[in-house]
């Protein structure tokens, strides 16, 4: 056997072994259990670029801290792959430096243009699709260009339409401090639009909130420097409330208008902010205040450093005190795979146009709490310390084969085996 065939035999059994330890790429966010009635399907295109669309889809999800271990070991792969090569002897110091410089360059700038490609280039994607046609797939968290930190480009219209190719059948556009997108939207929605339902993310005294199923604009301004004034915000619109308690910018108070719970956005705390600036007796303290959901998975880079601990504990107290909990995209229009979603079962949802869904949904969530629905995320291994960090991407790469579909397995071997055999009959043809 020739030395060349020993790589593509070696990634070959690696995709096979794959196979054989087969995982469903689908887990609930807090039990880890495979979902029921929800399935992925993935298109074509996802299928024939496999090692770059499987990768990227991992990277879309992953963790700050795996972001720069992935660039980490890519490079140290590159090094050791430069090192292990055969090279012919004789030759200088200084020459093998110029001669590796150029394929260092070029593997960097191939590094990046694949990692662009996943966080920029609208690319094939998995789709969750439900068995059941009385299950609603909806998104907590999402944002438009109306975001201080939105891509430009990424309207309300292009929100819809990626939430549909991943899935979704509804979504909350909660933008930064402002209902301008989601107004303007239901206010004159394209025939058979998305639903887009009303929400907006207010930022406050190092914490940010989802105040759900309402498009009104709230003043966050005189309550984002101080815990205690961020308490009187969010005591007011608890009550449903948002005017009669509410302190203007300039002193005094807004003029008093009629309230009452059933007005009342739903408030949900979301990742990081909670979880780096108010963990422990602060939680206590937003409960008591009238939030009622948490975020337990939220892919944002940031938010996906949450440890698995922290997340266990979120998930005991959401059940111990009847508090709602979800995945979120936190989608602001980078990053086109989407790894998590919401799943519940609403009969005839399907006969209801945005507003009216969205109230329906912020009831079952009041009503319902830990049970309301479940989070469905893509598969992944989160490490418990500092240690396991360290081999979470190799660890990672492992799990992505074992939770590839067969058809991508294929792809994968026809990646492995066809540059291989182009070489090898490149060899053997004959110089004239």
């Amino acid at each position: 056997m020739r030395i060349s065939w020993r790589l593509p035999l070696l990634l070959s059994a690696c995709v096979l072994a794959g196979q054989l330890f087969h995982l469903a790429p689908l887990a609930d966010a807090v039990t880890g259990a495979v979902p029921a009635h929800v399935r992925l399907v993935h298109p074509a295109g996802h299928v024939l670029l496999a090692p770059f669309t499987l990768l990227a889809d991992w990277l879309n999800g992953s963790p700050a801290r795996e972001l720069k271990g992935f660039l980490v070991w890519a490079l140290a792969a590159y090094a050791l792959a430069r090192i292990a090569r055969p090279r012919p002897g004789g030759r200088g110091l200084v020459r093998r430096v110029l001669r590796e410089a150029l394929p260092c360059a070029l593997f960097v700038v191939a590094l990046a243009v694949f990692v662009a490609w996943g966080a920029f280039v609208p690319r094939p994607i998995p789709r969750l699709a439900a068995d059941d046609g009385d299950i609603l797939v909806f998104d907590l968290h999402s944002h438009t260009d109306a975001s201080h930190d939105g891509r430009p480009g990424f309207g309300p219209a292009e929100n819809a339409a990626w939430h549909a190719r991943a899935g979704f059948d509804a979504a909350f556009v909660t933008d930064h401090n402002t209902t301008t997108a989601i107004r303007a939207w239901l206010a004159a929605p394209p025939p058979e639009a998305f639903r887009l339902l009303p929400g907006v993310e207010l930022s406050l005294s190092g914490l940010h909130l989802l105040a759900l199923g309402s498009a009104r604009e709230i003043p966050v301004a005189p309550f984002r420097d101080r815990w205690d004034a961020t308490g009187v915000l969010i005591r007011a619109l608890a009550a449903g409330d948002t005017t009669a308690t509410l302190p203007r910018a300039g002193g005094g108070r807004a003029a008093a208008t009629a309230g009452s719970p059933s007005d009342a956005p739903f408030l949900v705390a979301s990742l990081p902010e909670y979880w780096e600036h108010h963990w422990g007796t602060d939680v206590d303290t937003l409960v008591a205040w009238g939030v009622r959901g948490m975020e337990v998975w939220t892919t944002s880079p940031r938010a996906m450093d949450l440890p698995p601990a922290r997340r266990r504990e979120v998930a005991a107290r959401c059940r111990r005190d009847g508090l709602a909990m979800f995945a979120a995209t936190d989608m602001h229009g980078l990053g086109y795979t989407a790894s998590a979603w919401n799943v519940t079962r609403i009969r005839g949802w399907r006969r209801l146009d945005a507003g009216p869904l969205a109230a329906v949904l912020v009831a079952r969530f009041r009503r319902e709490g830990a049970d309301a629905s479940e989070p469905v995320v893509l598969r992944r291994w989160l490490p418990e310390t500092r240690v396991q960090a360290v081999v979470a991407v190799p660890l990672n790469l492992v799990l992505l084969l074992r939770t590839a579909s067969p058809a991508h397995d294929a792809a994968l071997l026809g990646w492995v085996w066809l540059p291989a055999l182009l070489l090898s009959l490149r060899r053997r043809t004959p110089r004239p």
